[in-house]
């Protein structure tokens, strides 16, 4: 057995030991074998003492020849900055073709893509900005870009209207018979081109305007389906085939059972879904969809145009060892503690990894609470609800009064729509809660893929823990889960965001250089970023914190280096500028795009 192999398979029983004990939902893949914990009768200790046993001589066996890297470094290295000059939402995704050494920006303040010469990073150009507003477009959400070709993805009309993905080269001009866009389905919030230059997959969120029923229903104009666009681009007029998740109608039961979230309101099944973010295998036969809002991850195979599977995410408990969190904006005091917290992942941005004969996926898990009118009970379209209210203000009387009472864990905000209350039933806002489930997980995790046709939970390989708020911690003691204010434009409230959803992990990109895998983590409150090596996907190993945000400047006037970042471009060699392997990050309220080199470990700067 080669050593990454036998590494990632050591690793892999640990984990299936660590899930028996701590009795985690989800179930553990070892080769061809499957291990659902939840499920598993007649688990006995001299079991779990071989598998431990299994997992001692492994390690010993592969320790001997394993490969290490030098202490932790500082791999990245900053060399350039592009300011929009725009301001807030200035700067949200990027994208690079590589021919050219171009950069793509969608400018959310001014409605454009701005396309800026990066040939010298020290001194990126602005050649133009194209605006799709005489087009009908009202909002810009996201862009990609390979071989010759740009696609960008616009919000149409409203709100819950068809979006529109529109093909130009990469001057800027749309391509011929194409000038009014590839319809797709509603809100098309993340496109993404298949390595192999074939396919584009487009996330399309179809967010509801509002939760109030029209004769007592919630019509599909009110809330609009979600759902994944598919692009041939060999096509020369290229289309694309839409596909929702009605197939799914009649598994609302499975999604929750599995760990998913199907809550809105009187909302269908394929109404509720709300893709965010997706991305290709490596081989471009399938593609993983985020589902951020519903806590869950959708399969879709490429070929056939059809959603495989929903892998339910589940919940991450808080209240062990390493999987703890600051849950207080009060007092005063980083305080990274276990908890009686169950964290729903609801991640943003997804990757993709194949490492031993397996496909792993990677997510950021941000978080995110919905606010809408009507969503707790109310009848008034104007006035928003939101579901993330504090645990001592909806914690039942069955909580210990001490736990939901404190200014640590009584802070916490969490959802009213607990899994336990995901079947469509009105929350009002004085429903009380037993358990508080929080928003995000405040880390990234390794999956691994999944298949089988159907609804289940996925396979949790590896979880970050507590790691980004500990980083954080040593790396900005002063500012730590602190934000940026965007009405002040300065950084403030020191915890401010402890309470919530702490540093917010919501882009990653992924990519090869000196012979191994990276991951760059952006965390978006926080404003900085996290490499890691990812070279074994089971065992992730941290590398550097960098964050060129600063902390005196202002975001206002542009004066605050990079702030908030959104989107993540990871660029192997031969497809930088330089052809050094680089990392380029947008940053949405600094309205900047940062550049930075990726060095060989261990070397000097």
């Amino acid at each position: 057995m080669q050593l990454e192999n036998q590494q990632i398979l050591v690793a892999e029983i640990s984990q299936f030991v660590y899930v028996l004990l701590t009795k985690q939902q989800g179930s553990i893949n070892l080769g061809k074998l499957s291990f659902h914990p939840m499920k598993t009768k007649h688990i006995t200790t001299s079991v779990l003492f071989t598998l431990f046993a299994v997992v001692a001589g492994a390690v010993q066996t592969s320790s001997a020849g394993a490969e290490t890297l030098a202490p932790n470094g500082s791999e990245l290295k900053f060399v350039g900055r592009y300011m929009t000059g725009a301001g807030l939402g200035g700067a949200e995704i990027s994208a690079v073709d590589t021919a050219s050494k171009r950069l793509f920006i969608t400018n959310g303040a001014k409605n454009t893509i701005d396309i800026v010469d990066i040939s010298n990073l020290k001194k990126p150009k602005l050649i133009k900005a194209v605006s799709f507003t005489s087009a009908g477009a009202t909002g810009i959400q996201s862009v990609a870009a390979k071989n010759g070709v740009v696609l960008v993805a616009a919000q149409m009309a409203s709100a819950t209207s068809a979006g529109r993905i529109f093909v130009m080269d990469i001057n800027g001009k749309l391509r011929a018979g194409l000038a009014s866009g590839i319809e797709v389905g509603v809100l098309p919030d993340h496109v993404s081109i298949s390595p192999n230059g074939k396919y584009a997959i487009v996330a399309n969120e179809g967010q509801p305007a509002n939760y109030c029923l029209t004769s007592g229903k919630l019509p599909e104009t009110t809330d609009p389906l979600g759902s994944i666009s598919i692009i041939n681009l060999s096509s020369k007029t290229p289309t694309a085939q839409t596909i929702d998740f009605k197939s799914f109608a009649a598994r609302k039961n499975a999604i929750t059972y599995a760990g998913g979230r199907i809550f809105g309101p009187n909302a269908t099944v394929e109404q509720d879904i709300e893709p965010e973010y997706a991305a290709f295998s490596a081989d471009s036969a399938y593609a993983y969809v985020t589902l951020q809002e519903n806590n869950s991850i959708a399969t879709v195979d490429v070929a056939t145009g059809t959603i495989v599977n929903i892998l339910g995410l589940g919940v991450k408990n808080h209240n062990v060892y390493n999987n703890g969190l600051d849950s207080s904006d009060r007092d005063n005091v980083i305080n990274i503690e276990k908890r009686n917290i169950q964290g729903m992942y609801l991640p943003d941005a997804i990757g993709t990894i194949d490492a031993g004969g397996n496909t792993y996926m990677i997510t950021a898990n941000e978080g995110d609470a919905r606010e809408y009118a009507c969503l707790l009970g109310g009848t008034d379209a104007t006035k928003l609800e939101a579901e993330d209210p504090r645990f001592a203000d909806v914690a039942d009387t069955t909580v210990d009064s001490t736990f939901k009472g404190s200014s640590v864990a009584g802070r916490m905000k969490v959802t009213q729509f607990s899994p336990a209350n995901v079947g469509g039933t009105i929350v009002t806002s004085t429903t009380k809660v037993a358990n508080a489930f929080s928003f995000g997980t405040r880390s990234f995790t390794v999956w691994k893929n999944n298949l089988i046709d159907g609804v289940f939970g996925a396979d949790v390989v590896f979880d970050s823990g507590d790691q980004i708020e500990r980083v954080l911690a040593t790396e900005r003691p002063k500012l730590f889960n602190a934000e940026w204010n965007t009405t002040t434009g300065l950084v403030s409230g020191f915890e401010a965001r402890s309470a919530s959803k702490g540093p917010e992990p919501e882009g990653l990109a992924i990519g090869k250089a000196y012979g191994r895998t990276w991951m760059v983590l952006a965390l978006e409150r926080d404003s900085g970023l996290m490499l890691y090596d990812v070279t074994n996907p089971v065992k992730p190993m941290f590398r550097q914190y960098l964050n060129t945000s600063i902390p005196g400047g202002d975001i206002i006037l542009g004066t605050a280096g990079d702030v908030s970042p959104e989107g993540v471009l990871f660029l192997e060699a031969d497809q930088s500028p330089t052809g050094k392997p680089m990392v380029v990050v947008s940053y949405e309220l600094s309205g900047s795009v940062a550049f930075f080199e990726v060095t060989a470990p261990g070397s000097s700067k």
